[in-house]
């Protein structure tokens, strides 16, 4: 009995030895799963960080594109514009010009038109004249001639 006790002591302690051993490996598996965990978490914080830089800097580069972009339009509009304005004034000094040659034609043809009138009272004066001239020559003829 004494054999049988020495030996379940014996294999009690092997058993406790053995649950020592599993719980040490079990606390190295635990300590390496963490450190895995930590290094994955550290690698996906390097990654969000690098991540967020990158955002970063893509909005900055957006943010010049815009500005430039608002730059050109700007400038577009400005151009065109000053051209409206220029071809307004062309038009302006066009519409100008023309009232001009008109006022000028018309006044042209005034003229014409009262040299013309004058002309045709002269003619008609003088047709007047001639017709006189021509009943007094046939009346003096007319009483010159014997019967």
């Amino acid at each position: 009995m004494r054999q049988a006790l020495v030996y379940a002591n014996g294999e009690i302690q092997q058993l406790r030895n053995t649950i020592v051993s599993m719980r040490e490996q079990m606390e190295a598996m635990k300590t390496a799963e963490q450190q895995k965990v930590q290094q994955s978490a550290a690698a996906a914080n390097e990654d969000v960080v690098q991540l967020r830089k990158t955002i970063s800097t893509m909005r900055e580069q957006l943010e010049m594109l815009r500005f430039a972009e608002q730059q050109k339009a700007q400038q577009t509009v400005a151009a065109a514009n000053e051209e409206v304005a220029q071809l307004k004034a062309a038009v302006q000094a066009l519409r100008d010009e023309m009232d001009r040659m008109r006022s000028r034609h018309d006044e042209s043809v005034q003229a014409m038109q009262t040299a013309s009138r004058n002309e045709i009272k002269q003619l008609q004066r003088t047709i007047l004249e001639l017709r006189q001239r021509m009943e007094l020559r046939e009346c003096l003829e007319t009483q010159d001639v014997p019967a």
